[in-house]
């Protein structure tokens, strides 16, 4: 099917949409991923962002972490877990289940957001980190800072440890992780591991609505230096109970902000995955 051909189907099934708009839409899209993906590619992912079925829907199946943009539908792509985080619900006028996930491909990392059965996995034990995921039929969004996120929902599905797929063949969290000495400004997402050289006792604070809350201090070395480490509440308490010094830990998802002082710091919450290791794989 020509390009030609999807616009024209698009525009018999919405009388309200325009050519102009579906160009500009393509316009819009291949600058977002900077000529990643193939313009025939980028059109059929457009064609089904409409909901037109095309003979290549297979192309998806090829897809990678960095071809990913906001909108697609329809989208799977194979990857290896490396943070879990704990399954959550929520009341409305649908109540569920959500979960949160991190992957990396051979490229990069992604955040996949789980929702109700397939949160099942998590609870189950079957789902965790270290094993390899097919996701299928997912749908991508924009996160709150704007970076694109992977859905699963009811028509998606979620295949741990696919066939003819092997975790080997997937880099480990080191290819993406940052060195203690390439920390050298705040963000907002920032994967690290080192070695735990000294932890603090458990300490609490109050907040300004007189609720109480709790952080653990630590420090982390690796052979290019050492950076403090703050872990707040629930987090700081798993923390507590399993982490000593001379353990290996991996943050993933941390923060990185600065003291007062001007120094930076790394920040583990709730939004951060940790593994405590007896001996650090990288």
């Amino acid at each position: 099917m020509t390009n030609e051909e999807l616009i024209q189907q698009i525009l018999s099934k919405y009388r309200e949409v325009s050519r102009e708009e579906i160009l500009e839409r393509f316009e819009t899209e291949k600058e977002k991923t900077s000529g990643l993906i193939e313009e025939e590619t980028l059109w059929r992912l457009i064609a089904a962002g409409y909901g037109i079925e095309t003979c290549k829907r297979r192309t998806m199946r090829r897809m990678s972490v960095n071809d990913l943009v906001a909108g697609l539908n329809d989208v799977t792509l194979t990857g290896l877990v490396i943070g879990v985080f704990p399954p959550r619900t929520f009341d409305g006028k649908r109540s569920g289940k959500v979960a949160n996930l991190i992957i990396t491909d051979k490229d990069a990392t992604l955040g996949v957001v789980l929702w109700n059965d397939n949160v099942d996995l998590i609870d189950s034990g079957e789902l965790k980190a270290g094993q390899v995921v097919r996701f299928s039929h997912g749908y991508t969004r924009e996160d709150r800072e704007g970076k694109v996120e992977l859905h699963m929902g009811t028509k998606s599905r979620v295949e741990v440890n696919p066939e003819n797929v092997k975790a080997e063949e997937y880099p480990s969290l080191s290819k993406f992780a940052t060195r203690i000495n390439e920390v050298t400004e705040t963000r907002n997402s920032i994967h690290i591991a080192g070695k735990v050289k000294e932890v603090f006792p458990l300490s609490t604070f109050k907040r300004n609505d007189n609720s109480s809350g709790k952080f653990l201090r630590l420090s982390l070395t690796d052979e290019t230096g050492e950076i403090p480490v703050i872990v707040w509440n629930e987090k700081a308490e798993e923390l507590e109970k399993v982490v000593k010094a001379n353990s290996g830990l991996k943050l993933v998802n941390a923060k990185v902000k600065e003291k007062l002082d001007g120094e930076l710091e790394l920040h583990v919450g709730s939004y951060t995955y940790f593994e405590v290791l007896e001996r650090l794989d990288f």
